[in-house]
């Protein structure tokens, strides 16, 4: 095959800190490497040096053979490499068509910009996507998944000889995922490279060629994907032996009801009616645009509806904010963590405390009290940072949503909303979280998951409702757990 890319003993540090050590990588024409390793690893690091986004300290980058190490970013994005960010690195306040072709306008022999070209251009791109939303909808009315769809058709509208792929499908539920998948397949067979980063391990043994594993900023190994077993690429990314989980099977009363949803309906949402018992792992499943999400934030005060009623613990209530909703015992976890579940910006013993200041009485902050919090929560969700005062960003994606479910343990909410809990988060983090999961329904509390990631599901849940355009279309539990049966229920055929 045709070498593409080669990076030679690649060094970078920060602040002192070194996170790539010496690592080697290369990718021939064509060719689809998985770049895995926990949070931490170096992988962004690496593919961000490559894309002349970070200098790196010491090595060499030959494309095509020929060194580019004196190229800024933009050289090489109009070289032909371009990159999906695992954050959304869009222009919220900028249509969709304005977003792909930002950079790279189309315009016409009299300089001005060619509108209709780029219009026509980004609908066909989207389309290949499977979808349909205006090209000429700001970026900022798009759903989280909506967008992730922009960035991959941002990356594939120009002809690309390499396409790093961060987490593309973090957000995706299968059927968009398929879709992706289709698009990868077509622009391999044009010869294209993709270095696809996913914590998604079946993932990667569905799509690509080989798996390059970085643990700690150092090479670890290089399989092609027939030679490993996911269970295999996992242990290499920790360093050690990961045990497989199981659903927790529900041991409660199944008529204690914490928490039911009632005849919930507005221009989206269909009737919808669920219960859930104390001590229970309930998910919720379906494609983008069923309506999880919203049921979710209604739950939790952040949406107005035209019917619906909420009873927690048999007792009607009221939740017209998310203040009610917290004061009445639930908490949520969103879906995009960076925009609405943490203030990047404060530390952790800041961002832990959230919901302790809102509910405590009295004028002054109690500040030996809040450390006191926090170290009490550092320690229960095994939180891995410097000190208290370290700032939330720092952190990796499971610290962070680790202090997310902390803020809300600590004002012991017993029901918690979950929206893709470990989006993004490393194999390691992502079998923590599904610890501290099971261990808050052990003590009682109702945990409910949204997910678009169906094994998550599978895994961590012993009943799963399913959602199609706003309704409910079935539950499944036992040995109706299938895949079989959740896609036909998710694709709106009652089968089950």
């Amino acid at each position: 095959m045709d070498k593409l890319l080669e990076m030679k003993n690649i060094s970078k540090s920060f602040s002192g800190v070194k996170v790539l050590h010496d690592v080697d990588f290369s990718l021939n024409k064509g060719e689809i490497i998985a770049l895995c390793g926990e949070n931490g690893a170096g992988k962004s690091t690496l593919v961000k040096i490559l894309m002349g986004i970070y200098s790196k300290d010491s090595g060499q980058i030959f494309y095509k053979g020929e060194p580019i190490d004196h190229l800024t970013a933009l050289d090489r994005f109009n070289m032909g490499m371009s990159m999906i960010h695992q954050e959304f690195n869009l222009v919220e306040q900028l249509s969709i068509y304005q977003n792909i072709f930002l950079g790279r306008e189309i315009r016409k022999s009299n300089g001005f910009l060619d509108i209709s070209a780029m219009a026509k251009k980004s609908a066909e791109v989207m389309a290949k996507l499977k979808e349909t939303v205006p090209v000429t909808t700001p970026v900022k009315k798009l759903k989280v998944a909506q967008k992730q769809i922009v960035e991959i058709a941002r990356a594939i509208c120009f002809d690309c000889d390499i396409i790093v792929m961060d987490e593309p499908t973090a957000v995706l539920t299968d059927r968009e995922t398929e879709i992706l998948f289709d698009t990868v397949r077509e622009l391999k067979k044009r010869g294209v490279a993709v270095i696809y980063i996913s914590h998604r391990l079946a993932e990667i043994k569905q799509i690509c060629d080989k798996v390059i594993i970085l643990r700690d900023g150092n090479f670890v190994a290089e399989k092609n994907i027939d030679e490993v077993t996911e269970h295999q690429i996992a242990s290499l990314m920790v360093g050690r032996e990961l045990e497989d989980t199981a659903p927790r099977a529900f041991s409660g009363d199944p008529d204690d009801i914490a928490l039911e949803v009632s005849n919930v309906s507005d221009e989206l949402l269909k009737n919808v009616s669920f219960k859930a018992r104390k001590g229970e792992v309930v998910g919720f499943g379906g494609l983008i645009g069923a309506g999880r999400t919203e049921l979710m934030e209604y739950i939790f005060g952040l949406r107005k509806v035209k019917t619906g009623e909420i009873y927690i613990n048999g007792k009607k209530t009221v939740c017209k904010s998310p203040v009610q909703a917290m004061f009445n015992g639930i908490g949520f976890a969103t879906e995009d963590r960076k925009k609405s579940g943490i203030v990047p910006i404060r530390s952790i013993n800041d961002n832990i405390n959230y919901g302790y200041l809102l509910k405590k009485k009295g004028l002054f902050n109690n500040g030996r009290q809040m450390l006191e919090n926090t170290s009490r929560m550092k320690q229960r969700m095994n939180l891995i940072c410097r000190n208290a005062s370290q700032l939330i960003k720092t952190l990796s994606g499971g610290n962070q949503q680790k202090v997310v479910l902390g803020k809300w343990l600590l004002i012991d909410s017993n029901i918690l909303l979950l929206d893709e809990p470990t989006r993004g988060i490393d194999v390691g983090a992502r079998a923590e979280i599904y610890q501290i999961i099971n261990t808050m329904a052990d003590e009682g509390k109702t945990i409910v998951i949204v997910s678009s990631d169906l094994p998550e599901l599978l895994k961590v849940c012993p009943r799963i409702i399913v959602m199609y355009e706003g309704q409910v279309m079935g539950e499944l539990e036992g040995e109706n757990r299938t895949e079989e049966n959740f896609m036909s229920l998710a694709s709106g055929l009652k089968t089950v």
